[in-house]
Formats: structure tokens, C-alpha cells, sequence
């Protein structure tokens, strides 16, 4: 199965049919999209802004990075969950859309790395081998995150 046959598919499922018929569904899914959108956001920029150690620098980046992971965690399933609501209401449009393509080809970049910079904090007080390492790993995570938003907010003028 290809990629356009099941962008094809999907626009038409139920699921599809709901969101194009529904007043309010692609707006209320968006909210909820947003708003975990806003959660996550913040919870990774706290974690790598310790790591960059501009931010709580009296705290250990471990236990911060604990203590936000079941935010993280959350609030990354309502994102997937959402945002496969909002590609059914406009299935074919995002597979057309250059920036919707961006958007997923930085998306798993960016989901891989902040798995792995979040997995070694989380466990370890000291997740790398220097300072400078630990930087550069805050640094592309919130580059890639920040190019993910961007390309996602293109998805809607392109």
C-alpha cells in the first residue's frame, strides 16, 4: 500500500466523513491539539533550557525531567491522537502540502532525539559525557521542535 492510497483511504472513512460533517468537530480537536501542543512545548523547552542551564540551575535536570515525563507522555498522546483527527478532516489536502510533509519528515527527527535526551536525563545526573554535549543535544532537540511548529503552521497557508 502506498502512501497515496492510504491518505486515500483515510479520506474516506467514517472518521472522515464525521469531521467534514461536523459544525464544531475540527475546531474543538484543534483546541485540545493546541492546548497539549502548548503543555508539551513548554514542559521540553523547561528540560532543555536545564540542560542549557539557564533555567532552574539550583534543581538536578534529572529530577526535572522526571517530574514532567508523565506531562510530556500525556500530552504527546493527545497530540498523535489529535492531530490523526485533524488529518481526516483534510486527508488528501495534507498529502499535497509541502509544508504538512516537512512538518512529519522533522516530526520523527525530532520525536527520536527528545526520546533520547529525555531517556538519559531522566535516569542519569550526569545523561552525557560533557557540558558541551548536553548543550548541543538542548540545542537541535528545541531547533527541530521549533522547525516542527513552523512547518506546522505552514500547513494551513500553503
Amino acid at each position: 500500500m502506498s502512501i497515496l492510497s492510504l491518505f486515500q483511504w483515510y479520506d474516506h472513512t467514517g472518521l472522515a466523513a464525521w469531521m467534514h460533517k461536523s459544525a464544531w468537530g475540527f475546531a474543538v480537536v484543534e483546541m485540545f491539539h493546541l492546548v497539549a501542543l502548548g503543555l508539551f512545548g513548554g514542559a521540553i523547552l523547561i528540560v532543555n533550557l536545564r540542560l542549557l542551564g539557564v533555567f532552574l540551575p539550583d534543581r538536578p535536570t534529572s529530577q526535572i525531567a522526571r517530574s514532567l515525563s508523565p506531562l510530556i507522555f500525556g500530552t504527546l498522546a493527545i497530540l498523535a491522537v489529535t492531530g490523526v483527527l485533524m488529518i481526516s478532516e483534510e486527508a488528501m489536502k495534507c498529502y499535497h502540502n509541502a509544508a504538512f510533509r516537512r512538518k512529519m519528515a522533522l516530526f520523527v527527527p525530532a520525536l527520536l532525539i527528545s526520546w533520547e535526551v529525555h531517556r538519559r536525563v531522566a535516569v542519569s545526573p550526569e545523561p552525557f559525557a560533557s557540558e558541551r554535549t548536553a548543550k548541543f543535544a538542548a540545542v537541535a532537540t528545541l531547533a527541530l521542535w521549533f522547525a516542527v511548529g513552523v512547518a506546522g503552521r505552514a500547513v494551513g497557508y500553503l
